[in-house]
């Protein structure tokens, strides 16, 4: 069946919804008719069905029954932000993997890469993610954050294990099931020492992804499953 997407807290009144232009596309090359039964959700949590209705030239979906979902335990990547494509390939397979929060990183030697993720770049990549919970049935989107300078998120205080992916850490220790984690990804080349003394020093535990050296994409991948296998040893 056809999963469609809608804004964000839309379903709470029940009713009818007006798709947005990138959903009318989407129903139009599928060529799914006026009637169809189609399941929706907002992104946010909340997951339904219902059926599409003709508006003239345009579609709306008559909300038929809606439940909302039990938001995912967090999973946050903070990852030195290089090469716009690859972090965008980064951001696809993060929400197939149910990260929640992914935060790019400005860091020494991420500054002045030519091809390095721009602000105004971001809201393309949001809708790459929504997009993403169309092929893999998810039901929350991944909040991805305006870049930022590395101290201010080592700083944060959130809950849960404090991962760093480093060539001299362990085993990704154990985690319980219900327990955040947070994972640090370094830029190729590494943190600095004085970047990695910093995250040492605010309780980043250096965890050990493989024997190779690794894109910082795919070694923010390799976080994610990490710390989900390490939820259910």
């Amino acid at each position: 069946m056809t999963l469609v997407l809608i804004p964000p807290g839309s379903a709470a009144d029940g009713g009818s919804v007006l798709l947005d232009d990138d959903e009318q596309h989407h129903l139009k090359v599928r060529r799914v008719p006026a009637g169809s039964d189609v399941v929706f959700t907002d992104g946010a949590g909340v997951r339904g069905t219902g059926h599409v209705v003709a508006r003239g030239r345009a579609y709306a979906l008559t909300i038929d029954s809606f439940e909302e979902v039990s938001a995912p335990v967090p999973i946050v990547l903070g990852v030195a932000a290089g090469d716009r494509d690859r972090f965008g390939w980064l951001v696809e397979k993060a929400t197939e993997l149910g990260v929640t929060e992914i935060v790019p990183l400005e860091t020494e030697r991420t500054r002045g890469v030519a091809t390095g993720l721009r602000p105004e770049q971001l809201d393309k990549l949001r809708r790459r993610a929504r997009e993403v919970l169309k092929q893999c049935g998810g039901a929350w989107v991944p909040l991805l954050c305006d870049p930022q300078p590395l101290e201010p998120f080592l700083q944060r205080r959130d809950p849960g294990a404090r991962w760093m992916l480093d060539a001299t850490g362990g085993a990704a220790p154990a985690l319980e099931a219900a327990s955040p984690a947070t994972a640090l990804v370094g830029p190729e080349g590494g943190l600095t020492d004085a970047e990695r003394r910093s995250a040492l020093a605010l309780g980043f535990t250096p965890v050990l992804a493989g024997p190779l050296t690794l894109r910082f994409e795919t070694a923010a991948i390799a976080a994610a499953v990490l710390i989900q296998a390490s939820r259910y040893r």
